[in-house]
C-alpha cells in the first residue's frame, strides 16, 4: 500500500510542476498584457500632455529703449544708469553683447539682440563721444556715421504674476556650455540611454552605500522631466515605477534635443513669494538680470547647481552654501574638459555676482504698473495678460525712474531731519512726463518706491492750493483786449458772504495787501487777494472751463475758494494740467503704453499719441512767461540758483491750509514734473510748497537733460517795454521800463513820460510813417486771429453770418443744443468765433499730421515684416473679465 502511494506521489510531481508552469505563464501573459495596456494608456497621456501643453506665461513688461542720437543731451551718470538698468557690464574691451567700455569721453557699446515692437534688431556695436553732455560722432561698427542708434529695452517685470513663471527658450537658443554642463552633472549617459540608465542607478547605489545616506539619485534627465510634468515630488516606489515607464515612452517618441530643451524650461530654480521660477531662461534674468546666452561659465555653474535644490542653495539666503555648490560644478566642468584649468582657477575665485534680491522683483515699479494696467484693461482680458505671454512695451525711462525714486526717498528723510518732523511721517508722490509725447517717464507713489501699497500718484486726492492759479491768469490772458501781463490788478482785501452766514476773506501769505500790482507779479508772488479779485471779475464758470481745457476732468466746486486751490486733484492730474501749459496749449493724453505684441514679437498692436488743442498758443506762451517769473523772482526762486541758468524753467508752488500739503509743479521745454509731500492722516507738516516739494523737484530736474535756450514765441507775440503802470514806453522816445511779451491784439496806452519827445510826430501822423510800418509784423508772419487786418475782419463777419444762419435753421428744426456737464459761458464775440474756427482748423491740421505719421509707421513696419495694427478697446457689450 505504502509503495503504491509513493509511486502515485512520484508520478504526480511532473504534473503539478506543469500546471504551475502553465499558471505562471498565464499570469505572466496577463501581466504582460496588463503592462502593455497600461503603457498604452501612459503613452496616450504622455503624448496628449506634451503635444497640447501650452505654458501659461504672464505678460512681460519692457521699458522704453534708449535711442542715442547725434546732438542728444546726455550726462555720463545718466548714461551709466541706463546701462545699469539693462545690466550691461563695463569692460576694458568688448567681448560679447551686453558690454560697454569708456576711454575718456569716448564710448563703445555692444547692443544685445532684441525684438522691438517694430521688429527685431540684431546685436551691433556703436561708438560715440560724449562732450559737454552732448552725443557726437555717432558711428557704427564699420565706422559709418549714424543719425541714431537704438539699444535694447530693459525688462522691468511681469503683470498679474504669481504661480508658475518662466521664459521658455528653444534648443537653438541654449548655450552649448549649459547643455553640456547639465549632462555632465545630472546625467552623463543622457546621449546613450533609452530613458532609464542602469549604469546611473548602479553608480548612485554605490555612492549612497559609501556615504551611508542618500547623496546621489539615479534618475535620468528624462525621468526628471517626467516627474516635473506629471507628478509631485513626494517619493514613492509607484511614482518611480511610472517615471521609468514614461521615460522609456518619451525616448521612443521624442528626440534628445527636444527632451533636453523641455527639461531646461521645466526645472524649478527658485521662488519669490507666490511666484515660482521655472527654467533656466527666467532664472538667468532672476538671478543675474541677464539673457541666458550672455552668462559666463561661473554663472552657468551656479544655475546648474541650483537644479539640485534651489531653496537649499539659495544664493541670497545661503551664499556660502551656494558658492560651494557652484565651485563643485566648476570642478566637474574642468574634469569633463568643458573649461580649461586656467579658466577653472579664474571662475572659482569669482564671487557669486547675483543681482540684489530687490532687483529681481516681479513688479519693481508698482505705481507705474498700476497706471499701465488701467490703460491695458479696455483692450485685453485679465486672462490674456496673466497667461498669454504678451510683450508689453512701455514709456518708462529706467534712469529717470531711478533718479526720481532716490530724490523722493532721500528728500523726505532730509526734510524730516532738517525741519524736526516726526520720522517716517512724511509721504510723497511724483510724476514725470515728456512734454511732446505725453510719455510717463517715471512715477512714484510712496516714499518707499517699491512698496506695492496705496499709490498716491494716482489715488491721493488732495487740495492743490496755488497750483490752480495759472488757470485764473490764463483765462485773463485769453482776453487780450482787456488783460495782459502788465495789467494792474488790485491786491486788496475782499469779503464775500455766502449761504448760512459764511464769510470768505482770503489773505496773502505775508498777511499784507500790496495794492495795484502788475498781473505777472501777482502770479509770480502768488498773491491770493489779487488772484481772487481777478477770478471773480472773470467769472467762476469761465475759470472752470479753462481748467477743463487744460485737461482736468475732476470735480471742480462752484465756489470762490476754487480760485485759490480748494480743488482736490491727484499728482497725475496736476501733471496732466501743467504739461498742457508746457506744450504751448496742446493737451497730450499722458500714457504709459506704447505697443503690445504676442510672445514671439509678432501681431503688434500700436497705441498712438492722442492730443488736442486746448488753449491757443499766444496766451499759453504769455502764461509760460509768467510762470518763468515764478522761478526767477517769485515763490520758486529758492531753487532757481541750483538749476542750469540756460534752461527756461517754469512752475508754481502750492500750499494748503495749515501746511497740510506741499506741492510743486513745473517744467522745462522737454519735461514736466510734479511733486507732492504730505501726511496720510492729513495732519500739519509745517512745509510750504517752497520749503518742501520744490526742493525735491529741483533735485530731480537738475539731474535730467534739458533743452537749453529760451522758448521761441509763437507768431502773434511781440516784446514791448512798459513802465510800472503797464504803459508802453516807445524806445524811440525814452529808455527804461520792463520788457514783456504781448499779444499783437493788445493795445497799450503810451507812457506820458514818453510823449511829446518828437517834434515831427504830427508830420508822420499826417503822411504816414514808413519806418513804423516796416517795424509792424508782416501779415503772413502773424498768427491768425492775433492782429488787425480788414480782409480778416471781412472773413470773420462772413463766418459769423453763416453761424447765425445755422443757428436760425437749428431753431426752426427745434433742435435743443446738447451741452456737456458745464457749458462754456464766455460771451460770443467776433474774436471768440474766430478763435473757435482757428481751433477747428488746428485740430484738422493735427489729425492730418497724425494720419501721415501713422502711414509712415505702417510703411516702415511693412518693410520690416512686422504686422502693426491700431489697438481697439473691448466692445461695450463684452463682459469685463477682470476681477
Amino acid at each position: 500500500m505504502a509503495a503504491t502511494k509513493r509511486r502515485r506521489s512520484n508520478a504526480s510531481k511532473p504534473g503539478r510542476l506543469h500546471r504551475w508552469m502553465v499558471r505562471l505563464g498565464l499570469l505572466a501573459l496577463v501581466g504582460g498584457l496588463a503592462l502593455a495596456g497600461y503603457m498604452v494608456y501612459l503613452d496616450v497621456q504622455l503624448r496628449h500632455r506634451l503635444e497640447s501643453r501650452q505654458y501659461q506665461l504672464p505678460a512681460r513688461v519692457f521699458a522704453r529703449p534708449l535711442i542715442l542720437r547725434e546732438g542728444m543731451v546726455m550726462r555720463p551718470d545718466e548714461l551709466r544708469a541706463e546701462f545699469e538698468a539693462l545690466n550691461y557690464s563695463e569692460q576694458g574691451t568688448l567681448s560679447e553683447p551686453g558690454h560697454w567700455s569708456r576711454e575718456g569721453m569716448d564710448y563703445r557699446v555692444w547692443r544685445r539682440d532684441f525684438v522691438h515692437a517694430d521688429g527685431r534688431e540684431p546685436a551691433a556695436v556703436v561708438s560715440f563721444r560724449l562732450r559737454n553732455d552732448e552725443i557726437s560722432n555717432l558711428r557704427g561698427n564699420n565706422g559709418e556715421r549714424l543719425k541714431e542708434f537704438r539699444l535694447d529695452a530693459a525688462n522691468i517685470g511681469t503683470l498679474l504674476g504669481g504661480g508658475d513663471d518662466r521664459n521658455p527658450v528653444r534648443f537653438a537658443e541654449i548655450p552649448p556650455l549649459l547643455a553640456n554642463t547639465l549632462i555632465a552633472v545630472e546625467d552623463q549617459d543622457f546621449l546613450h540611454h533609452f530613458g532609464v540608465s542602469p549604469r546611473g542607478i548602479a553608480r548612485a547605489m554605490v555612492a549612497n552605500f559609501k556615504a551611508g545616506e542618500v547623496v546621489q539619485g539615479g534618475s535620468t534627465i528624462t525621468q526628471q522631466l517626467v516627474k516635473n510634468i506629471f507628478f509631485d515630488h513626494k517619493p514613492s516606489l509607484w511614482r518611480k515605477f511610472n517615471e521609468a515607464l514614461m521615460a522609456v515612452l518619451m525616448e521612443m517618441h521624442y528626440e534628445k534635443a527636444y527632451i533636453l530643451q523641455e527639461y531646461i524650461n521645466e526645472v524649478w530654480l527658485g521662488q519669490q513669494g507666490s511666484r515660482a521660477i521655472y527654467g533656466f531662461g527666467l532664472a538667468s534674468e532672476f538671478y543675474f538680470q541677464k539673457p541666458l546666452d550672455t552668462l559666463e561659465p561661473h554663472q552657468i555653474a551656479l544655475l546648474v547647481g541650483l537644479a539640485k535644490g534651489a531653496s537649499y542653495y539659495n544664493p541670497w539666503r545661503n551664499p556660502k552654501r551656494a558658492l560651494e555648490r557652484r565651485n563643485t560644478v566648476l570642478d566637474l566642468m574642468q574634469k569633463q574638459g568643458l573649461i580649461t584649468v586656467e579658466q577653472h582657477e579664474i571662475y572659482s575665485a569669482k564671487p557669486l555676482e547675483v543681482a540684489s534680491a530687490g532687483a529681481a522683483a516681479q513688479n519693481p515699479y508698482p505705481a507705474f504698473t498700476e497706471r499701465l494696467l488701467a490703460e491695458l484693461r479696455p483692450y485685453y482680458s485679465y486672462e490674456e495678460l496673466r497667461t498669454a505671454g504678451l510683450r508689453v512695451y512701455t514709456t518708462l525711462a529706467p534712469s529717470v525712474q531711478k533718479l526720481t525714486e532716490d530724490a523722493i526717498s532721500e528728500g523726505a528723510a532730509r526734510l524730516e531731519k532738517d525741519r524736526g518732523i516726526q520720522q517716517d511721517s512724511l509721504q510723497a508722490a511724483t510724476v514725470v512726463l515728456d512734454n511732446e509725447t505725453g510719455n510717463v517717464l517715471a512715477m512714484v507713489g510712496d516714499r518707499r518706491p517699491h512698496f506695492p501699497g496705496f499709490n498716491r500718484a494716482l489715488e491721493a486726492r488732495r487740495q492743490v492750493g496755488s497750483l490752480i492759479k495759472p488757470a485764473v491768469y490764463l483765462t485773463a490772458l485769453e482776453r487780450p483786449f482787456d488783460y495782459n501781463l502788465a495789467t494792474l490788478i488790485d491786491d486788496a482785501p475782499l469779503r464775500i458772504e455766502g449761504a448760512n452766514d459764511e464769510v470768505w476773506m482770503p489773505q496773502n501769505f505775508d498777511k499784507r495787501a500790496h495794492g495795484q500790482v502788475p498781473l505777472y507779479v501777482a502770479l509770480a508772488k502768488s498773491y491770493n487777494q489779487a488772484t481772487a479779485r481777478l477770478g471773480l471779475d472773470l467769472g467762476l464758470e469761465n475759470v472752470r472751463q479753462t481748467i477743463r481745457r487744460l485737461g482736468v476732468q475732476a470735480n471742480l466746486p462752484r465756489v470762490p475758494a476754487m480760485l485759490l486751490g480748494a480743488v482736490e486733484l491727484t499728482p497725475f492730474e496736476v501733471a496732466d494740467m501743467y504739461q498742457t501749459i508746457a506744450n504751448g496749449g496742446e493737451h497730450v493724453d499722458p500714457r504709459t503704453l506704447l505697443a503690445v505684441s504676442d510672445a514671439d514679437g509678432e501681431q503688434v498692436q500700436h497705441f498712438r499719441r492722442r492730443a488736442n488743442r486746448g488753449v491757443d498758443p499766444v496766451p499759453a506762451y504769455l502764461l509760460r512767461f509768467g510762470l518763468e517769473q515764478v522761478m526767477r523772482q517769485g515763490t520758486g526762486r529758492r531753487a532757481y540758483n541750483s538749476l542750469p541758468s540756460s534752461v527756461a524753467f517754469a512752475g508754481k508752488t502750492g500750499t494748503t491750509n495749515d501746511y497740510r500739503d506741499s506741492w510743486f509743479a513745473g517744467f522745462s521745454p522737454d519735461i514736466t514734473a510734479v511733486v507732492w509731500l504730505g501726511r496720510d492722516d492729513n495732519e500739519r507738516t509745517g512745509l510750504t510748497g517752497s520749503t518742501g516739494a520744490l526742493t525735491v523737484w529741483a533735485d530731480i530736474m537738475r539731474h535730467l537733460p534739458h533743452r537749453h535756450g529760451t522758448v521761441d514765441a509763437p507768431r502773434g507775440v511781440e516784446l514791448k517795454q512798459v513802465n510800472a503802470r503797464g504803459q508802453y514806453m516807445n524806445p524811440e522816445y525814452c529808455r527804461g521800463g520792463t520788457e514783456l511779451p504781448f499779444s499783437y491784439e493788445t493795445k497799450l496806452q503810451p507812457a506820458p513820460e514818453c510823449a511829446g519827445r518828437d517834434r515831427w510826430r504830427w508830420f508822420r501822423d499826417l503822411f504816414g510813417d514808413e519806418q513804423q510800418q516796416d517795424e509792424a509784423a508782416p501779415r503772413e508772419e502773424m498768427t491768425p486771429g492775433w492782429g488787425v487786418d480788414p480782409r480778416e475782419q471781412q472773413r470773420r463777419e462772413e463766418r459769423e453770418r453763416q453761424m447765425q444762419e445755422q443757428l436760425r435753421r437749428d431753431d426752426e428744426m427745434q433742435q435743443v443744443p446738447q451741452f456737456e456737464e458745464e457749458p462754456m459761458q464766455l460771451p460770443r464775440t467776433e474774436e471768440d468765433l474766430y478763435l473757435q474756427e482757428e481751433r477747428r482748423a488746428e485740430e484738422e491740421r493735427r489729425i492730418l499730421e497724425e494720419r501721415l505719421r501713422r502711414e509712415e509707421e505702417l510703411r516702415r513696419s511693412r518693410q520690416q515684416g512686422v504686422p502693426i495694427e491700431e489697438a481697439e478697446p473691448w466692445p461695450i457689450e463684452e463682459e469685463d473679465q477682470w476681477p
